[in-house]
């Protein structure tokens, strides 16, 4: 089977500490060839509350 370079193969989901010292929650969408699409979800002002609110959306997701 091939595979087109632009299909996304993954996502990662990852907390960042931004240059204005909050926490951002940020998706890349990882494609066969390597590229990133990064998306911002949230911006929060500690790490525990960027921290509860990815466990609060991974616990709701059902499959």
């Amino acid at each position: 089977m091939d595979v087109e370079s632009d299909t996304p193969q993954r996502v990662t989901v990852v907390i960042e500490k931004t240059k204005a010292e909050t926490w951002s929650i940020g998706a890349y969408l990882i494609t066969a060839d390597g590229r990133r699409d990064r998306r911002a979800l949230g911006v929060f002002e500690t790490y525990k509350e960027a921290a509860g609110s990815l466990r609060g959306a991974w616990q709701s997701v059902t499959l």
